[in-house]
């Protein structure tokens, strides 16, 4: 299928987009099942298709001998084998993995706006944006969001990941929590939400900090020389001929796209490292010379988690740190 969103055997993608037509995912173009709102967590999971139960299966060797200590990770209603773990793993089932955030998105801290599944059900994922709107500059305004995930494969417990995303074009930026991304699988209900409202109060610090720092880079102007320097040192220049070379031009020819484009060249921002920045992290996000990831499944995923938690969201925090550094914003703001 074009969208290249997982499909389940009953044939429903299993991705969903709710929030009357305000939800923002850079990574799917905003494929997948629309709706028009969504409540609950249980809400999220049905129309993402993610309704479904994990369970535990001994692991046999070939001549029928138990692997001891070992199990594998299957999904119920397809029976396909997510991942191999061990005996103190425990299976925290999709409904109970995010049924603690909804007294948080009832209490009108946070809307569910996006669900989904993927590596056929190895990770699952609700995207969730938080009340606060950040101006940056006049017309250009971000959303706060949290990216909550956990998985079955035994790679991993509750990860919740804030990222801002840009009104105005939808590309991403990481925002620095530091380590604390994790909420742990306790059985106690009052402890999971006094964690997930603990971590989210820390991360609304950090969203503040992050659009100060923005901020400072929509009113500092860069020069022509510190521009160069800055897309040298993101892509250094490759000295032989050959695929290296073509797509290190190619991306640099992206960005200067990106920065003659109108969204980058809103009166408030034009000129500004805030410009420069949204260049890059935009073309990262929509790079338009990535085709292979579109027919192929499974680097659709991987390009998804990359633009939020991997390879992309790196870059993209190395080329906001760097524009801070030339422009003499201390890395520490955020």
């Amino acid at each position: 299928m074009a969208h290249q969103l997982e499909t389940n055997h009953l044939g429903q993608i299993e991705a969903c987009f709710a929030g009357n037509g305000s939800a923002v995912n850079p990574a799917w173009h905003n494929l997948g099942k629309l709706i028009v709102d969504a409540v609950t967590s249980r809400d999220m999971i049905q129309f993402s298709g993610m309704d479904w139960d994990v369970g535990l299966e001994e692991l046999k060797t070939e001549s029928g001998i138990v692997v001891p200590d070992y199990f594998a990770t299957v999904r119920k209603d397809s029976g396909k084998i997510l991942g191999v773990v061990g005996k103190r793993y425990k299976i925290v089932q999709n409904r109970d993995a995010f049924a603690f955030l909804d007294s948080l998105t009832s209490s009108g801290e946070m809307l569910y706006e996006s669900a989904g599944v993927l590596r056929g059900g190895g990770t699952v994922w609700c995207l969730a944006r938080l009340p606060s709107v950040d101006e940056i500059a006049p017309g250009d305004s971000s959303y706060r969001y949290v990216l909550f995930s956990t998985s079955h494969d035994g790679t991993g417990a509750i990860q919740a990941i804030p990222t801002s995303i840009r009104i105005v074009c939808a590309n991403t930026l990481a925002v620095a929590v530091g380590s604390n991304r994790g909420i742990r699988h306790t059985e106690n209900v009052r402890d999971r939400m006094a964690e997930a409202r603990l971590i989210l109060s820390q991360y609304d610090k950090s969203f503040d900090l992050f659009r100060d720092s923005a901020r400072k880079l929509a009113e500092t102007k860069y020069s022509a020389d510190q521009a160069k320097q800055y897309i040298l040192e993101l892509f250094p220049e490759v000295r032989e001929e050959g695929k290296s070379q073509t797509i290190r031009n190619n991306k640099v020819e992206q960005i200067r796209a990106a920065w003659r484009n109108e969204r980058n060249n809103l009166p408030s921002i034009k000129g500004t490292w805030w410009q420069l920045v949204n260049a890059v992290t935009e073309t990262i996000d929509h790079d338009s010379t990535r085709t292979s990831w579109k027919r192929d499944q499974h680097k659709a995923e991987n390009r998804f988690q990359s633009l939020f938690a991997g390879a992309g969201a790196d870059m993209k925090t190395r080329a906001l740190n760097l524009a801070k550094q030339i422009a003499g914003i201390p890395i520490a703001a955020v």
